[in-house]
Formats: C-alpha cells, sequence, structure tokens
C-alpha cells in the first residue's frame, strides 16, 4: 500500500507530512529586514541625531527597538507606544531633544518602501502558491508593512495577510495563528508555519497546534523554547517540497 495523500517520502525515504497552506514570516524570512531598517535608518533619523556617529546611533536603535518590540509581543505596551517609545528612548540615550513623534514619521515612511527580496523568495512564492493556499503572518506597523507589501509586489501570492496593528494581536500568541487558521478556512493540522523566530513564529504555531518550519540559513543550533520544530531549512527553495500533491 501506497503512502496517504498528505504523506510523502523524504530524501532519507521515511514518510514525510505534507500540507494544504503555509503561514509565512515576512522579516527576514522572506524580506530582508535588516537591510531594509538600515538603509531607512541612515536616510531618516541619522541627520537628526547632530554629533552622533551613524553606527554607533544605529547599534543603540537597534537596541532600543528589540526592548521595545519584545514589550510589545508580551502585551506591556501598544502598538503607538511602540512607535513614539523607542525614538523617545533613543533621543534620552544620547542627551537630544527633538520631537519622537516626527522622527518616527519619517523614519516609517522610509522605511515602508524598502522590500528587498531573500534568496529565493520571489520564485517560491510563486511557485507555493500555485500549490497551496499562505498567509502573510507579520508583527508589525500597517504603514510599513502594507507599503513594503506593495513595494515589493508579492500580495499577489497570499490569500490573507494577517499584520499584528491591524489584527489587535500580535504573534507569539496562539489567538494570531488560530486567526490565520480561519482566513485560509484550514484546520491546524493541515498548516505548516514557517519564519526565523524561534519564539514567535515557531513557539507561537505551536501554541495553536500548527507545525513549525524554522528559516535558519545561517546553519545555528536550535535556541529554544522546547524542543526543534517539525522543520528546518536554510534555503527557502526547500519549501516546495512541502506542499501537498494537487492541493
Amino acid at each position: 500500500m501506497g503512502l496517504p495523500l498528505n504523506v510523502k517520502a523524504g530524501n532519507d525515504g521515511l514518510p514525510m507530512k505534507t500540507f494544504r497552506g503555509f503561514l509565512l514570516d515576512a522579516d527576514n524570512t522572506l524580506l530582508d529586514y535588516n537591510r531594509a531598517e538600515r538603509e531607512a535608518f541612515l536616510q531618516a533619523v541619522v541627520p537628526a541625531l547632530p554629533g552622533v556617529p551613524p553606527e554607533q546611533a544605529r547599534l543603540a536603535y537597534g537596541r532600543i527597538n528589540a526592548e521595545h518590540w519584545a514589550r510589545f509581543e508580551r502585551g506591556e505596551i501598544t502598538a503607538g507606544q511602540l512607535k513614539l517609545g523607542r525614538f523617545q528612548a533613543l533621543l534620552d540615550s544620547f542627551g537630544l531633544q527633538a520631537d519622537p513623534a516626527g522622527l518616527s514619521r519619517v523614519y516609517l515612511e522610509a522605511l515602508s518602501a524598502k522590500a528587498f527580496f531573500l534568496p529565493h523568495a520571489r520564485e517560491v512564492l510563486e511557485e507555493l502558491s500555485r500549490q497551496a493556499a499562505l498567509c502573510l503572518i507579520t508583527n508589525g506597523l500597517t504603514l510599513v508593512q502594507r507599503g513594503r507589501i506593495r513595494a515589493s509586489g508579492m500580495g499577489r501570492f497570499f490569500s490573507a495577510i494577517l499584520i499584528s496593528e491591524e489584527v489587535g494581536i500580535a504573534k507569539p500568541d496562539p489567538g494570531f495563528f488560530r486567526l490565520a487558521s480561519e482566513a485560509l478556512a484550514l484546520p491546524a493540522s493541515e498548516l505548516l508555519c514557517v519564519g526565523d523566530n524561534p519564539t514567535a513564529d515557531i513557539g507561537g504555531a505551536r501554541g495553536a497546534g500548527i507545525a513549525g518550519c524554522w528559516y535558519n540559513p545561517a546553519g545555528g543550533a536550535w535556541p529554544g523554547p522546547g524542543d526543534p520544530p517539525e522543520r528546518t531549512i536554510a534555503d527557502l527553495r526547500e519549501l516546495l517540497g512541502f506542499a501537498e500533491p494537487g492541493a
């Protein structure tokens, strides 16, 4: 007897489950967020920090921004507090006086125009969207993410797009992933969540009963939380082997 329709042989000859739907993280999974952030920061923020070396400013912002996003993902601050608070903290760290709201606005406008695909992302989306239902999942700000989706042209590949600021809930909350399941009208058992963030993407999906695929192009060891996910890939093209045949 052959393998069930949604199970096929892997490279080792052992059964490997396939999926009808994919939840795909945006930043540093499909799009090069690090490059976009760096370019937008140098363009929009550095000129407002007189006397501060650009690289010192960028490193300080990276630390402050990571802290604010972690607080946002824990539900401790709102998206509005994140947008304003990180730039107020940046100004305070250098003892500068400026309008944090204005600084945030020009930065977000610059960032929203910068969309750079990671290797093979565009071709994988083109092919995978023919094989399965796709939902874009991102902890992001509407202005930025909608702008970058338009700039990249990738919106056409997705049946649904979930942005945390729009839906009022953020990864890793399992509720975010349940919304994605509902948006694709597919049960958790038929979905694979693909992302670079072990906590927000893999841990969050696991909490909703959804299989995870860690995008790990650097080849590092799994840092947790919990056990490694069902799949780990270094190349996005590997996803094309995970779609259910005939889906």
